[in-house]
Formats: C-alpha cells, sequence, structure tokens
C-alpha cells in the first residue's frame, strides 16, 4: 500500500471497539465474496489514509464501490461510502453498551478547528490534542 505524502489530506480510523475489524472494498459488478482494497484495524488501533483513496479508485476504474465493516469476519451490514473519508476528518468505530455488546456503532467527526488538521504532514503545527470537531453517527 503506498504511503500518504506529508502533504496528503488524510482520515483518520479510530478502533475503539476492543475487537479486531475489517473494511472491505466492494466494488460494483465484482462476484460476491471479491473484494479490493482492505483495512484491518486491531484492537484500540489508529490509522491514517488518504481522504482520496476510495474516491479516486472509483473514479479510474468507473465503478462504485462500498465499504463494509466486517468484525471476526462476520459481515455487521455496515457501510460507508467513499465520500465519508472525504467529509470527515475522523471515522471512529464503537462497540454498544452491555445490552446490545455486539453493534458497532460509526460515528464521523468533522475537523471544525482548521483544515490544516487534515494535511499528513501538517499536522504536528496544529497539534493533535487541540482538535475541536463536530460529531454525527454515520449511517
Amino acid at each position: 500500500m503506498p504511503t500518504a505524502t506529508p502533504f496528503t489530506i488524510v482520515t483518520e480510523l479510530i478502533n475503539m471497539s476492543g475487537v479486531e475489524m475489517e473494511i472491505r472494498e466492494k466494488r460494483s459488478q465484482s462476484p460476491e465474496g471479491c473484494y479490493g482494497e482492505i483495512i484491518t484495524l486491531d484492537p484500540y488501533e489508529r490509522r491514517e489514509i488518504s481522504a482520496r483513496k476510495f474516491q479516486q479508485t472509483c473514479s479510474d476504474s468507473l465503478r462504485s464501490s462500498l465499504l463494509k465493516i466486517f468484525v471476526g469476519n462476520h459481515d455487521t451490514n455496515l457501510v460507508l461510502k467513499p465520500y465519508h473519508f472525504i467529509d470527515y476528518s475522523r471515522i471512529e468505530f464503537r462497540r454498544g453498551t452491555d445490552q446490545n455488546a455486539e453493534q458497532i456503532f460509526i460515528r464521523g467527526v468533522r475537523d471544525t478547528s482548521s483544515f490544516l488538521y487534515r494535511f499528513k504532514g501538517l499536522r504536528f503545527l496544529v497539534g493533535r490534542n487541540n482538535f475541536d470537531g463536530e460529531t454525527e453517527p454515520i449511517t
């Protein structure tokens, strides 16, 4: 997987669920079980990916895609769309409370403090703890 250059706009993925999860790219007109890019997030792992990665893949191939969320090789029936990575500077995955512990919740955070936060090479200037964002559930 190519690494992001210092001036690439990135989205931070945070797995707060305590279980390993995968984000699998399902391309249109591909056979069932055949996936493109697969991102594996270990429990409590943070990972930055290019915000335009999936959008660019769709544009290059002229095929749309969905990003399916899997936990323990089981499909959660939750999906992300490529534009979610552009819209949100951070995407968090959490587990439900005791009554619905098997349920996964996805929350997107839009950075409102500074657009510079989205650039990989400029994050040290803005500061990771200085994050002021609007949150909303992604459905």
